[in-house]
């Protein structure tokens, strides 16, 4: 048995960000012992956590890294968001946000997964987390005292914490049998990386009847495409041929880009709102799309799953100090309340978003562009809204980082 303080199970962008917080942590000379476990190598095409998907990272999100001592290696994979447009497709609302508005230099940074997750597993290379990757998790068992996680290698360990980092389809939360709640959107989301004839530094969300359209600046003059369509919509596109697909998005979304000249690799999944309602159980928490898996609609879901790492990363750096039990039901509960607003509200804003933008009701048309307009000409009123989906205020950061 391999004794450790903490285990996290998952080592994504969740999981390996909670990882490299807990590792900079010390007091008096006293570490965490920290255990990441990982199914995949990160350099490998088929990792879940770092494919070929790209994120926006809100600016407080950017700002942890920074804090972290990270971003200097992250910001060459990034492409800064100075401006972000919304418009209603056929309707004459729209509003323009800036980050010179905001008093940012960028309101966010999108990256690609695959080229993050090495730069992250590298920096834990300079660390004391010991890592089993390719390694998974086989049995987990809750004693009084510690967790007795068994790996499919048969490695065997114990850990006072497990906090399960591995995804919607979490493992950690199918062995405990904790209650899902999952609410089925109905829509599938195209994604794909796009090259057209003007680049830029401004993100489009385009909101039609079926559901919104992102284009997201990304590096090399690229743009993620995200395209969210009924499933039977989702599914024709995908069975067009690159020129067709072209034709489609170049119709949806018009030519403020200029052309669309290439599509890259597309790829879809189903989209629902899935949660635990307590992300805590004896000596577990779980963090990220294990807790609640969020519609891309806000771009909110990675950046909320890493308030929930930071915010679990703070507990346990009061606890080292005051030389407490990490699993202790006092600190999960403390780390419980500390997150219960800002899910509920992240939760709620990227449902109502579904619900006002993905349909053709007369009356919510009407009343979503009256939104808009007002927004765009009194910017103060969509103020709350932007700090929330900018990160801002959602998390101390502790001193010792």
């Amino acid at each position: 048995m391999e004794q450790f303080d903490i285990a996290i199970v998952g080592g994504g962008m969740a999981g390996a960000t909670l990882a490299l917080a807990l590792a900079g942590q010390e007091h008096q000379g006293s570490r965490w012992r920290i255990a990441l476990i990982e199914a995949h190598r990160p350099q490998s095409e088929a990792h879940p956590g770092f494919d070929s998907r790209a994120i926006a990272l809100a600016h407080g999100s950017v700002e942890r890294y920074r804090a972290l001592g990270l971003w200097r290696d992250l910001a060459p994979h990034a492409a800064p968001i100075r401006t972000i447009h919304v418009s209603d497709r056929g309707h004459w609302g729209q509003v323009t946000m800036t980050a010179a508005e905001q008093g940012v230099d960028a309101l966010g940074q999108v990256v690609e997964l695959e080229r993050v997750g090495p730069v992250l597993h590298q920096a834990l290379e300079a660390t004391g987390v010991t890592r089993f990757c390719p390694d998974a998790l086989a049995t987990l068992e809750q004693q009084r005292q510690h967790c007795a996680l068994t790996l499919e290698s048969g490695r065997q360990l114990t850990a006072s914490l497990v906090v399960a980092a591995d995804g919607g389809p979490s493992l950690v939360r199918q062995q405990l049998k904790l209650p899902v709640s999952r609410s089925d959107y109905g829509q599938v989301a195209v994604i794909a990386n796009v090259e057209l004839s003007r680049g830029g530094d401004i993100a489009y969300e385009r909101f039609t009847d079926e559901g919104p359209l992102a284009l997201l600046p990304m590096t090399d003059g690229r743009y993620s495409l995200v395209w969210v369509r009924h499933a039977e919509e989702a599914e024709a596109l995908m069975a067009l041929e690159e020129e067709g697909f072209r034709a489609a998005l170049q119709s949806a979304f018009g030519y403020r880009l200029g052309e669309v000249v290439r599509v890259g690799r597309r790829v879809s999944y189903p989209l629902a709102l899935q949660r635990i309602e307590r992300p805590i159980h004896h000596r577990v928490a779980l963090i990220g799309n294990a807790a609640q898996t969020l519609h891309p609609i806000a771009g909110q879901g990675f950046n909320l799953g890493m308030r929930d790492a930071l915010t679990l990363a703070d507990r346990l750096g009061a606890a080292l100090e005051r030389g407490e039990d990490p699993g202790g039901f006092g600190l999960l509960d403390d780390y419980l309340q500390g997150r219960k607003v800002d899910v509920d509200r992240t939760v709620g804003l990227t449902n109502g978003l579904v619900k006002l933008f993905s349909n053709n009701n007369f009356l919510l048309q009407v009343g979503r562009n009256l939104g808009l307009i007002a927004m765009d000409l009194f910017p103060s009123l969509g103020q709350q809204l932007v700090s929330h989906t900018l990160g801002q205020g959602q998390h101390r950061r502790s001193a010792r980082w």
